[in-house]
């Protein structure tokens, strides 16, 4: 007998070579998992490019005038830019430049830079400008020191944890928040300049005449080179004070300790940070490129545990915020959940197959998973081990043996009829390979649409969709080379009678299946064949059905329903004008609200639910609160609810313009509802933007409605008068001093401890407070004499905006809401706001156009790119059913099938109380692969034994029948190897969950349509091409 050919063939007689490839595998995979990247959430590319630009004192409409619309200009005409957006505030105009997909980030990088360098017109006092590429932060751990203690010692301790951290090679990135940075502050009163007839310039020139280190060469002595140097440099407060101002002619000397008060502090303005209620400063610890998150912040933790014992008195230090919890968790959720599956899915096979089959076929899974995590780390895939990649792995271990259960299937049905023989084995493997092949191809294809998103949403996607390919992937290599092999060694006795509890059980389960696929199935599937049409109806209302609960609410649709977290994030913005205090009131009430409800909750379960807090003040109108819970297993109460509580416990404050308060994580692209308001006209843009904001507020379960315009406080404008042109002063010399008073003159920076410290010239702090102070100023005439202020100048009173943002080169306003979820979905509220209240806007307000921006825009974009994937899986669907059907019509039948999961998966997701979101859809489309697998083996072998001779009706039940076993047993391991995911409570699940039911409650249902509707449906298209075909006799005979 001629040996069989083909690569199966080869392996199943050279187990050595198949056992070779699976150690190669297991061994590279393992070396792999040790040496691969961890992290916490997968990196991804923000292709953006932004230009910062430093203007020290000026206004935002100074900044926009100076730097941002000349940047704009500059700028506009590069390629690949798709959006530019900017923001001039106090001190600082930013320009983010989105560029498009397709092109090359950083060539439009570089061509930013020479235009920004090109410009010649930045205003003089600038910053030299900042070009960088926007790259996401990868937080892992937070580090806080706390205490009653001052500022100046907080932030010393606070740098030397800092310089203690970053001497650990594990840790290269570190950020200080909530410290100041040093200043010396040189005050001087008019009083002081009148009496010593001196000028803001003069002073600051003798600083920067005196203050200095200067290299002077050396001197070539017949001994060696001598070196010199001028070595003055003032450091210190008392440095500064020996500063000789001015000489007279006799020899004396006046020394700036003698004009000026000279303060060694902080900086000027609002720095408020505190740490479980005290006064603080915080690091936060970062991971870049291939670092270990768990190494890192294991590092930070043990350096922790020892630091605190060396910290003075009244002194804390404290690691919070540690993201690598839930990595390990989900690691652990992860390992744990693969064994009750793999349990779950080894028990099904074991009942349904022999035990060593099934023991071989659950082989596979590691294989599988380890060649994946071999190749993860590598060019093009550069993947880490992260919570989103994790969920990939659990996602895929029921699918992963599909293909292994169709082979073993076949051999197990091939030695029952045959007996166990090497080509028994080759026979039954080949007989369903095709098919098999084809099936796991058309499943890779469904899950490349997770390939094809962007930004935030399209690294989740995209990790999952990879690591499930690459497992895919193996498990063709394992199935067909490694399979055959090890079931060819295996030695199987069927006949054998049962001598276990497990094996009676078995045989009984055995000999139930069989006489219900013989006694229950074979009538009904006749009965449905012979009911087609019937049968075809009844699963079209079943669709209609499935289409009401979704309309009718039963079952909700979110583009990315908000999720459970550990965190509540605080964001207050005050009303224009307010005072330091008042803003400080307002931000210690909300913070002891906090502790109220700790209290209070405390009372009620018997523990406390605040971990930590902080609060971080960054100016007189912008506050941010952090609350850290305790983890959300330990906790009855959800983030939600504590929200709430505290919402509950606040006073109606006055002078707050927006407050929110966020127990929810929303994974999409910012705010629920975000509308973007262009216009040249302000005045048109601001009424716009409140009609808008008062259409928001009329839609129930919608909140925290607010935009970005900002108008900021009272602006002070200075004129020339005719009588100062006359003495020789322009409007450049009269700002220049008054600039110098009251901002400040920046004489130099030096370095001091590895740190850059500003020395600034100007009044003290109480000669700067009100329009008296400015009023009461001296102007320097160029003839040196000075002049009041007022003789020279007048003032108008306007209305300054503290931030102006700009889209395009035009003004802009963004309008944003967040939404209750389980009231209505914000699809809904943007679909009607933009049919009805848009149109109505712009024929109000003809120069004004709008267009979504935030979530909304995302929800938008997302569901363009997914009609465009489902065309692209349908078509590379049908391209590789039409190749082993040999068939132009046959994968169309298949095709229709794929649709009828939806069924499924909207059902499940009303039984777990879920709302379909753009993670389920994507779960559909994947499923549409699952799907066609079996319907793919059922068709092919309908056509091999039409080819037989018998008939399509008997064919179809005979189909059926004969692949009952192996539909059900891919199914339910599938759908196993979910329950594990299913069932997780934890917070780390529930981002992915809705995927998850719909692949598992999809293929269940799949089950049914692919055993039910299949058959009748083939028979269905037979009734079409016979009927096709008389009708074209008919119509085309010829006349005679």
């Amino acid at each position: 007998m001629e040996q069989p050919k083909g690569l199966i063939a080869w392996f199943a007689h050279n187990s050595v070579a198949a056992n070779l490839l699976m150690l190669i595998i297991i061994i590279g995979g393992l070396f792999s998992a040790v040496m691969i990247k961890k992290e916490m959430m997968p990196t991804y590319d923000i292709n953006q490019v932004q230009v910062s630009v430093a203007y020290p004192g000026a206004a935002p409409q100074d900044i926009e005038d100076g730097i941002v619309i000349k940047v704009e200009e500059a700028i506009k005409e590069i390629d690949g830019i798709k959006k530019i957006s900017s923001v001039a505030g106090d001190g600082i105009g930013s320009v983010n430049i989105e560029v498009s997909s397709g092109f090359d980030v950083f060539r439009v990088l570089d061509e930013i830079k020479l235009a920004v360098d090109a410009i010649a017109t930045f205003p003089a006092n600038i910053e030299k400008p900042t070009i960088q590429r926007i790259k996401p932060i990868n937080s892992v751990i937070w580090v806080s020191i706390y205490g009653d203690i001052s500022k100046k010692e907080i932030k010393e301790i606070t740098k030397s944890v800092r310089d203690d951290l970053a001497a650990f090679p594990e840790i290269t990135k570190l950020t200080l928040r909530g410290t100041p940075a040093y200043e010396v502050a040189i005050e001087i009163s008019e009083s002081k300049l009148k009496q010593y007839n001196l000028s803001f310039e003069q002073v600051a020139q003798a600083v920067q005449k005196s203050s200095l280190d200067l290299p002077g060469g050396a001197i070539r002595a017949q001994g060696g080179d001598i070196l010199l140097r001028t070595k003055s440099q003032a450091y210190t407060q008392d440095d500064f004070e020996r500063i000789v101002v001015r000489t007279g002619h006799d020899g004396s000397r006046v020394m700036l300790s003698q004009v000026a008060d000279i303060k060694d502090g902080f900086e000027e303005g609002l720095f408020y940070t505190r740490f479980n209620a005290k006064p603080a400063a915080i690091i936060e610890v970062m991971s870049v490129d291939d670092q270990n998150a768990i190494a890192i912040a294991d590092q930070v933790r043990q350096y922790i545990d020892n630091k605190q014992a060396t910290l003075p008195k009244g002194v804390s230090i404290d690691y919070w915020g540690d993201l690598t919890h839930y990595l390990k968790d989900r690691l652990n959720m992860m390992l744990l959940n693969l064994f009750y599956g793999a349990l779950l899915v080894f028990l099904l096979l074991a009942f349904f197959l022999d035990v060593k089959l099934a023991f071989w076929v659950m082989v596979g899974i590691p294989v599988c998973f380890l060649g994946a995590i071999f190749l993860m780390p590598h060019e093009p895939f550069d993947l880490s081990i992260n919570m989103i990649t994790l969920f990939g792995f659990l996602l895929v271990l029921g699918i992963v043996v599909d293909d292994a259960i169709v082979i073993g299937e076949s051999v197990y049905s091939e030695i029952e009829s045959k007996g166990h023989s090497v080509s028994n084995v080759i026979s039954g493997a080949k007989s369903v390979a095709m098919p098999a092949t084809f099936g796991v191809l058309t499943t890779m294809v469904a899950f490349t649409t997770l390939l094809m998103g962007d930004g935030f949403l399209g690294s989740i996607t995209s990790s999952i969709g990879l690591v499930i390919i690459l497992c895919l992937l193996f498990s063709l290599i394992e199935s067909k080379l490694i399979l055959p092999a090890h079931l060819a060694q295996m030695s199987m006795k069927l006949n054998r009678p049962p001598k276990t509890v497990f094996g009676r059980t078995k045989q009984n389960f055995h000999q139930g299946m069989m006489t219900f696929i013989s006694d229950k199935y074979r009538p009904f599937i006749k009965v449905c064949i012979k009911q087609r049409y019937v049968v075809l109806a009844l699963f079209i209302l079943l669709g209609f059905l499935a289409k009401g609960m979704k309309d009718g609410g039963a079952v909700r649709e979110v583009f990315f329903p908000n999720l459970p977290s550990d965190f509540i994030s605080v964001n207050v913005e005050m009303e224009k004008g307010t005072s330091e205090q008042h803003t400080l009131d307002v931000i210690q009430e909300i913070e002891d609200a906090l502790y109220r409800v700790n209290t209070a909750m405390e009372q009620e379960y018997g523990y406390q639910i605040l971990a930590h807090s902080q609060v971080d003040v960054y100016s007189n109108t912008s506050a941010f609160l952090f609350a850290e819970l305790i983890k959300g297993e330990s906790r009855e109460a959800n983030a939600d609810m504590i929200a709430k509580a505290w919402r509950e416990k606040l006073p109606k404050f006055v002078g707050v313009k927006k407050l929110s308060i966020d127990g929810s994580t929303a994974a999409g692209g910012g705010a629920d509802i975000a509308f973007s308001l262009v216009s040249t006209d302000l005045n048109q843009l601001t009424q716009a933007a409140n009609e808008l904001k008062y259409k928001l507020a009329e839609y129930q379960g919608v909140y925290g409605i607010g935009d970005n315009l900002s108008s900021g406080s009272q602006e002070v404008r200075l004129q020339i008068r005719p009588e100062a042109e006359a003495l020789g002063l322009s409007l450049s010399d009269l700002a220049r001093q008054v600039r110098y008073g009251f901002y400040g003159y920046e004489t130099q920076r030096i370095l001091r401890d590895n740190e850059e410290v500003k020395v600034m010239v100007r009044y003290p702090a109480e000669h700067r407070k009100t329009m008296g102070h400015l009023e009461n100023m001296m102007i320097r005439t160029p003839q040196g004499e000075t002049v009041p202020f007022n003789t020279v100048a007048q003032i108008d009173i306007g209305e300054s905006m503290a931030l102006i943002n700009r889209t395009d080169g035009q003004r802009a306003i963004s309008v944003e809401a967040s939404v209750d979820k389980t009231q209505i979905e914000p699809s809904k509220i943007v679909g009607e706001i933009q049919a009805e209240f848009i149109p109505q806007l712009l024929q109000k307000y003809p120069k004004l156009t709008t267009s979504l921006t935030g979530a909304s825009l995302d929800e938008q974009e997302a569901k363009w790119q997914f009609l465009l994937n489902a065309i692209f899986v349908c078509l590379a669907i049908y391209a590789l059913m039409a190749i082993p059907l040999k068939s132009y019509t046959q994968p169309i039948l298949i095709l229709i099938v794929a649709p009828f999961g939806i069924i499924g998966a909207i059902f499940g997701h009303w039984v777990h109380d879920a709302s379909l979101s753009i993670l389920s859809w994507y779960g559909i489309l994947a499923l549409s692969g699952v799907v066609v697998n079996d319907a793919l083996v059922l068709v092919d072998y309908i056509n091999k034994s039409r080819a037989r001779g018998i008939s399509v009706f008997e064919t179809a039940v005979d189909a059926g029948c004969r692949r009952f076993r192996a539909i059900v047993l891919t199914s339910l391991t599938t759908f196993v190897g979910l329950v594990p995911i299913l069932l997780e409570k934890s917070l780390q699940a529930a981002i992915l969950i809705p995927m998850a039911i719909s692949l598992a409650y999809g293929i269940v249902f799949a089950t049914l349509v692919t055993l039910v509707l299949m058959p009748a449906l083939y028979v269905i298209f037979d009734d079409i091409k016979k009927g096709s075909h008389w009708l074209f006799n008919w119509w085309w005979q010829p006349q005679h």
